[in-house]
């Protein structure tokens, strides 16, 4: 009878042993599916020199986007305490992008190349430039006049995005200094520099423009990359308007936050100025922010002569109404109409009143009437055209 127990003793803790054996088995095989699986989710994060996809590496899906190798980036300290971030363009930038050339119909600018997102996920920006090599092309046309007829006229571009103003005005030889804080951006406008030899004529900022030195969140449209915005707008919108609430027409996809970036002043820009940054051509184009920004632009434009400024003036319009946004605005125009600044339609012909600033269009161009020539003004001081 012992013996028999014995025996049956054995046999179950046999049996034991081999479910144990059973279960670490099935334990390891799920751990490595499930770590595959966290890796697959990952992919842009655990491997950022891989592109997954065609040149696509911001997942909208799951609000990730790439990072910056920290060495790429390096601080710059300014007298009111603040940081500027600068990104470092003269090292290798070793990713694999679509870099389509652009096709404007400008002899002094050929085989400028300019590397975009997959436009199956950027529809407007990248999408254009892949088909047709242009994006803007009225905007564009003037903006290349204006720099044609101004020597030693820098430029300033607020919101560069992919690039193309910048890339564009060193085919003149001339500096540009860029401010962009979507790294996915940066990276495709570091690669267009380096492809196009011109690392030392841009000083590249990773920051956003803002109204102070602070932190915010960066929310983005999805197939429309360009659109990025800081989300303290959407603290300011009604309560209809709110992010939630707000879906792209087309996709019906809400924007979402992405990332979040530390914001500098337009002011702050002139603490990183080369010594013979005396006057640029302004573009600014941050979705909406333009009217904040100017509440700190005074030093800026007090040290310098700032000939014409392009903005994409239509998302003002649309948010007039979030909170104190119509107050920021007049005072923005103010701010311009003291300065001698006249609205032109960006053709260059068409002159605007500031009294209909709520029917302009959505691009507007402010010319320097004693620097530029304005055309339809009684008052023609100093024309450069």
């Amino acid at each position: 009878m012992v013996l028999k127990y014995h025996r049956r003793l054995i046999s179950t803790s046999l049996f034991i042993d081999e479910i144990m054996k059973l279960i670490k088995r099935y334990f390891i095989v799920i751990t490595v599916f499930f770590l595959f699986y966290l890796a697959i989710i990952n992919k842009n994060r655990l491997f950022p020199r891989l592109v997954f996809g065609q040149f696509h590496l911001i997942s909208t899906e799951s609000n990730q986007t790439v990072n910056v190798r920290q060495s790429q980036l390096y601080e710059h300290e300014i007298s009111n305490g603040g940081i500027i971030t600068l990104y470092d363009v003269t090292q290798d930038n070793e990713w694999d992008f679509q870099c389509p050339k652009t096709q404007y119909n400008e002899a002094d600018i050929t085989d400028v190349r300019i590397c975009i997102y997959d436009p199956q996920h950027d529809e407007h920006v990248s999408g254009q430039l892949n088909d047709h090599g242009k994006w803007e092309p009225v905007v564009v046309r003037s903006f290349l006049r204006l720099l044609r007829a101004l020597p030693n006229t820098h430029v300033i571009d607020i919101g560069a995005n992919l690039g193309l103003y910048t890339l564009l005005a060193t085919k003149y030889d001339r500096h540009v200094i860029a401010v962009e804080p979507l790294y996915d951006s940066l990276i495709r406008l570091h690669k267009s520099i380096q492809i196009n030899n011109v690392q030392h004529q841009v000083t590249l900022i990773a920051n956003a423009i803002g109204v102070k030195h602070e932190r915010l969140a960066l929310n983005i449209v999805d197939k429309n990359l360009g659109a990025s915005y800081l989300s303290y707008l959407d603290q300011l919108a009604p309560s209809d308007k709110k992010l939630e609430k707000l879906v792209d027409e087309q996709h019906g996809i809400p924007p979402r936050v992405l990332a979040e970036v530390d914001t500098i002043t337009l002011d702050d820009l002139v603490s990183i100025y080369p010594i013979f940054f005396k006057r640029a051509i302004l573009k600014m184009d941050i979705e909406g922010f333009e009217a904040l920004a100017f509440s700190n632009a005074s030093v800026l434009f007090n040290r310098t002569e700032i000939p014409a400024i392009y903005m994409e003036f239509g998302k003002l319009i649309e948010i007039k109404y979030h909170r104190g946004m119509m107050k920021k605005i007049e005072e923005m125009l103010s701010f311009l109409k003291k300065r001698n600044y006249e609205p032109y339609e960006v053709n260059d012909i068409n002159h605007i009143l500031y009294d209909n600033w709520e029917s302009w269009p959505w691009d507007v161009a402010f010319r320097r009437c004693d620097i530029c020539r304005c055309p339809g003004l009684e008052k023609l001081v100093g024309s450069a055209e």
